[in-house]
């Protein structure tokens, strides 16, 4: 989710600045111009991945959703509590105070077993 993210506000960005592309020659070329190697493309992407995972193992489904809603795409937390008719005192402000809290504990775990995310 955060790279989908990442990508799109870049390309939003970009399509900003500049008139977008018209024919697939000059598509090609913007894509050629953001000067990333695969590699580092590729890194992201596994990266992404491994986030993805260890987010879905991490937090349940509700606690995922609003976080990645809040952090991934700035979405206020009072508008995620609408959107998500969620009906506690607290709206989606708890559930990121949970998520947080467990991405804590998970990653001190990770970290005292010499992992990394």
């Amino acid at each position: 989710m955060v790279v989908c993210t990442i990508v799109r506000n870049e390309s939003l960005r970009r399509l900003a600045r500049h008139r977008p592309p018209t024919d697939s020659e000059e598509v090609l070329a913007e894509v050629a111009s953001i000067d990333l190697p695969a590699d580092e493309l590729v890194n992201r992407s596994q990266r992404g991945e491994r986030l993805k995972r260890f987010l879905a193992t991490t937090l349940d489904a509700v606690e995922r959703r609003v976080f990645v809603l809040h952090y991934g795409d700035g979405m206020p937390l009072e508008t995620i509590t609408r959107l998500m008719r969620l009906d506690n005192v607290s709206g989606a402000k708890a559930y990121i105070v949970s998520a947080r809290r467990k991405i804590v504990r998970a990653m001190s775990r990770l970290r005292a077993r010499g992992e990394a995310l």
